[in-house]
């Protein structure tokens, strides 16, 4: 009975690994490297006041938590606000092609 050595599974991880680091180098450099700064810089920004990070995380759980405690609300209101916008642009459409929505020509 022939065995196998079992050292496909360690070449894999250690190509896999060679390959992990040198696509890491790869998009540390150029324009990844400037997103990674932008975002470095902004997350700097929103920590530098974290009273103001708390307030907006409060707010936000609150909301979530009433988004999960009453979910018929959400809906409920947004039909409202779908109907109110479908009828501001029925009354911009008729406002541009006349109440009747007989254009020039037909008839």
């Amino acid at each position: 009975m022939s065995r196998d050595s079992g050292g496909g599974f360690g070449t894999g991880l250690v190509l896999g690994a060679a390959l992990g680091v040198i696509a890491g180098a790869y998009l540390a450099s150029g324009p990844a490297r400037e997103e990674v700064d932008r975002l470095r810089s902004r997350t700097i920004e929103l920590t530098s006041n974290p009273e103001q990070l708390r307030e907006r995380a409060r707010a936000a759980a609150g909301s979530a938590r009433s988004a999960v405690k009453n979910p018929e609300e959400q809906v409920r209101r947004a039909i409202h606000e779908g109907v109110a916008a479908a009828r501001r642009r029925r009354a911009r459409l008729e406002t541009e092609i006349g109440p009747s929505g007989a254009q020039e020509g037909d008839g």
